[in-house]
């Protein structure tokens, strides 16, 4: 017999749902997928760089794709099935500018840390025009 089921909350644990007619049965649970939780794991892989970091958002979730936009590091980092690229503000505005793709992804994206940010590179995305956010390059 094989069930293929999701785990779900129990108390402050979690388990799997089987039918009652296999209560006291002995059975083997394999991990298929673990679940992810990509907001708590971006900010640890990010954490030594947040003195850089202006603006931390989700672009993808299978497979999990961060954008770290940042005054000037440029880095990407792939740990835990999470691709994380960290770009330079001066990066962003070249590319809102230039590719349509990056506007879609920027205008779809999730946030993780500094919504505020978000919204103005949304804003100009829409627009297409250069973006001014020269005051968070310094």
């Amino acid at each position: 017999m094989e069930f293929l089921r999701k785990a779900v909350k129990v108390g402050n644990s979690s388990g799997v749902i089987l039918p009652k007619k296999l209560l006291g049965s002995e059975v083997k649970i394999t991990v298929i997928k673990r679940s992810v939780e990509i907001k708590k794991q971006a900010v640890k892989l990010l954490e030594k760089y947040f003195e850089d970091i202006v603006g931390i958002y989700i672009i993808s979730k299978n497979p999990v794709g961060i954008i770290a936009v940042s005054k000037k590091l440029k880095i990407i980092i792939r740990k835990q099935g999470i691709k994380i690229s960290v770009v330079p503000i001066s990066r962003i505005k070249k590319d809102m500018n230039n590719k349509q793709s990056l506007r879609q992804k920027i205008i779809s994206c999730e946030t993780i840390l500094n919504p505020v940010f978000l919204d103005e590179l949304k804003k100009e995305g829409k627009r297409t025009n250069p973006v001014s956010l020269k005051s968070l390059e310094s």
